[in-house]
């Protein structure tokens, strides 16, 4: 099979030219270029055990954000689509967004006061302790740079980015003068802290509605799309996000050091992945409601175009240069990375084909098929990790992931063939 490059670069330059989608790549490449410095300055001046100490934290906090954008994040973006839905339903959002934060503080401040009690390594309580300051600034950053987008004010949400960007390089200045782990937590808490307030205070005002919506009613209308939404998120856990974990609780902190450290390099993914689900999402919905089924599938084709035209190239120069690149930033500190630059290298391929066929079933309004296949998944990720890791050790944990990935979206594809959930869809009006 050939490929035209002229033809490649001209859908590169299509999606450039988006406005909505370069000031999206812009946003999430600064706060991407931010945690890419802070993580490498950090693993190159700490020891392994420290890192290792910090980055289970920051793995942590990954954990829980997830649990957010599943309770509060993906719901606001869906529901809130239609016309004039935002405006009436300000108040009941901002309050479930409250509501999210504080369980999840408690949640990690109770588990890191708890460990002492059961024997547990003192580096993994203050592991926890570290998450559960990251928290607040993180969720409620994370909520307000979404309702900006909501909106369309991507200007001010790569001004907020920006803000995090500087402050973040101010904390972690300090942490590497001081020799001191948590002024690096100060430093992120800060940049989230301080880009939170950027978009609460150059967000337009809203008219306060009418008759905004009592709370209680709210969440029963939501409950079965928030209900089955965290329970597929939790599932999906079971193989994006505990595989590290278990890799710490097995083996101790310094794997998970060695984890962060290549997985740095793949931050430009993680980038690009979060710019898109920033302006896809919205605009696959809205899609759904315009055009119907058709519109969705138009949506999410253009989708994976996307991911991949940005995506494959990168992973190529990974494989190629990554080792060597790798080397010279962490010198021998972290082994020899080649394999776990191959095992990320198969990991983003499968989100590449993944992430539309997901998406699908969350913009139709089905998180409970989405959960029926992240189960099984969950179970394949973690079955591998707990078989795996005493023997392979970091390679048990990405053979975790990657064959959770895999078989999610093989259970989303065929949910989607046995269920066609599109024919509940009203057909737009003519």
């Amino acid at each position: 099979m050939t490929h035209d490059p002229g033809q490649v670069a001209r859908l590169l330059g299509r999606l450039a030219a988006d406005r909505v989608r370069a000031l999206s790549l812009v946003e999430q490449g600064l706060i991407s270029a931010a945690n890419f410095l802070a993580l490498l300055a950090l693993a190159r001046n700490f020891d392994a055990h420290d890192f290792g100490t910090f980055s289970f934290a920051w793995l942590t906090l990954q954990f829980v954000v997830n649990l957010h954008r599943s309770a509060v994040v993906v719901p606001f973006v869906i529901h809130t689509a239609e016309p004039g839905a935002l405006v009436a339903e300000a108040p009941a959002w901002r309050r479930l967004n409250l509501w999210i934060t504080a369980l999840n503080v408690a949640a990690l401040a109770g588990i890191a006061a708890a460990l002492p009690l059961f024997r547990a390594p003192d580096w993994m309580a203050a592991a926890f302790l570290m998450a559960a300051v990251f928290v607040v600034p993180a969720f409620v950053y994370e909520f307000k740079r979404r309702w900006l987008i909501q909106i369309d004010r991507f200007g001010t949400a790569v001004w907020a980015a920006a803000t995090y960007a500087g402050v973040q390089a101010a904390g972690i200045g300090v942490a590497l003068a001081t020799g001191s782990l948590w002024a690096a937590v100060a430093g992120f808490t800060a940049a989230n802290g301080t880009a939170a307030l950027v978009c609460a205070l150059r967000t337009p005002r809203m008219a306060w509605p009418e008759a905004p919506p009592a709370f209680v009613p709210f969440l029963r209308r939501l409950a079965h799309f928030i209900g089955w939404s965290v329970m597929s998120n939790l599932a999906y856990n079971g193989y994006g996000h505990i595989p590290p974990l278990i890799l710490g609780a097995m083996a101790g902190p310094v794997p998970v050091a060695v984890f962060t450290a290549v997985r740095n390099f793949t931050q430009p993914l993680s980038t690009l992945s979060t710019a898109i689900d920033n302006f896809d999402k919205p605009r696959a919905a809205r899609a759904l409601a315009v055009d119907g089924p058709a519109g969705l599938r138009r949506a999410l084709a253009h989708t994976t175009a996307a991911m991949a035209a940005f995506t494959l190239p990168y992973l190529a120069l990974l494989v190629a240069f990554g080792s060597p690149a790798v080397e010279l930033v962490y010198g021998d500190r972290y082994g020899d990375p080649v394999h776990a630059i191959w095992w990320f290298a198969a990991i983003h391929v499968a989100v590449v084909f993944v992430y539309p066929v997901e998406t699908a079933l969350f913009i139709l309004r089905r998180p409970d098929l989405l959960f029926r296949g992240r189960l099984v998944s969950a179970a394949t990720g973690i079955g591998l990790c707990l078989a795996l890791v005493p023997y392979w050790g970091l390679s048990g944990a990405m053979a975790g992931i990657t064959g959770g990935i895999v078989a999610s979206g093989l259970a989303a594809a065929f949910l989607l063939a046995r269920e066609k959930p599109w024919t509940d869809v009203s057909p737009p009006p003519p």
